[in-house]
């Protein structure tokens, strides 16, 4: 590989977006080649390249023969099949994929396998945070996979994208069995901050102050932020991690308890949430459920925020 390599970004959403462009901006600082940028909806990458130092690559078939380093970040293992697939026949030998996309542990190690025998490395490069912080290039990056690779590709990821990596080995399902783990404690955070405050509510004490009682106990935390999301009802119009997002995301944390012998009620609660919220209200944020345990006390799904009453 050159001392400069060519390196490339596919899958513009909210995500990826902010990672492609802090990428790109870290490239032209190191005086590589500007970053090759694909999206499905061309006009993604066309806007992306008004305010980075990117280029607007055609096809997956040009991203694969120019690129070195091709990052990406998709929607679901379906997505990541797809575009592998397409990449597969063109890949340089040499090249490195690292996938940031939040796909099954098996998925992950049967993609390393494939690519192997294509002398490409995989690198599983899950993250974990909202959009907001992939803006701020705050996240959590979580990198497994062949250590020579991922040594390669560390300046391009650590204070770039992430704040803070977390090296594990070179099984690639490692890093994706953590980032599930993750995404266990954050839908496990949403259902018990929907039923704290649904509980304050439907009680008496009132929403706002389980909210400012969250605050106090746990400053700075997805406590506080869940709760303001469903004190001010903005799952409707700031959608940080849709419902259905979160669905598939628990269907994999699902499946490697199951394999584990793990049990995990608070899980099966949420799911049952966002399951029938989706139904009624369609892929609202995740923290919207909390509309279905508002109907269950009859409060009804929107309840309105009211000023803290002075006593």
């Amino acid at each position: 590989m050159s001392n400069s390599p060519q390196c490339a970004y596919i899958g513009l959403g909210s995500m990826g977006k902010s990672m492609a462009g802090h990428i790109a901006k870290k490239l032209e600082s190191l005086n590589y080649p500007s970053l090759l940028a694909y999206n499905r909806t061309r006009e993604r990458a066309q806007v992306l390249k008004e305010t980075h130092p990117v280029e607007v690559a055609e096809s997956l078939k040009q991203v694969a023969e120019s690129a070195d380093i091709i990052f990406s970040c998709l929607l679901n293992d379906a997505a990541v099949v797809e575009t592998v697939n397409s990449l597969k026949p063109y890949l340089k030998p040499g090249a490195i994929l690292v996938e940031s996309s939040t796909i099954s542990p098996a998925l992950a190690q049967s993609l390393a396998a494939e690519l192997k025998q294509k002398d490409v490395s995989y690198i599983a490069c899950p993250v974990v945070g909202p959009p907001v912080q992939a803006a701020s290039g705050s996240l959590t990056v979580l990198l497994a996979g062949p250590a020579e690779a991922r040594q390669q590709v560390l300046p391009l990821l650590d204070q770039v994208i992430g704040k803070k990596v977390i090296n594990l080995g070179q099984d690639v399902g490692e890093s994706l069995r953590l980032k599930l783990c993750a995404n266990f404690f954050v839908t496990s955070v949403v259902e018990v901050v929907a039923e704290g405050m649904t509980l304050g509510e439907a009680a008496g004490v009132g929403q706002e102050k389980v909210k400012e009682l969250l605050d106090s106990l746990f400053p700075n935390t997805l406590f506080g932020i869940y709760a303001g999301r469903m004190l001010n009802n903005t799952y409707r119009n700031e959608i940080a991690f849709p419902i259905s997002g979160a669905q598939k995301d628990v269907g994999h944390i699902t499946k490697m308890a199951k394999e584990n012998g793990v049990s995990l009620p608070v899980t099966e609660i949420f799911l049952e949430n966002a399951k029938k919220v989706q139904e009624k209200q369609g892929n609202i944020d995740l923290s919207g459920i909390v509309g279905n345990l508002r109907v269950k006390a009859g409060l009804g799904f929107d309840l309105e925020n009211k000023k803290a009453k002075l006593v």
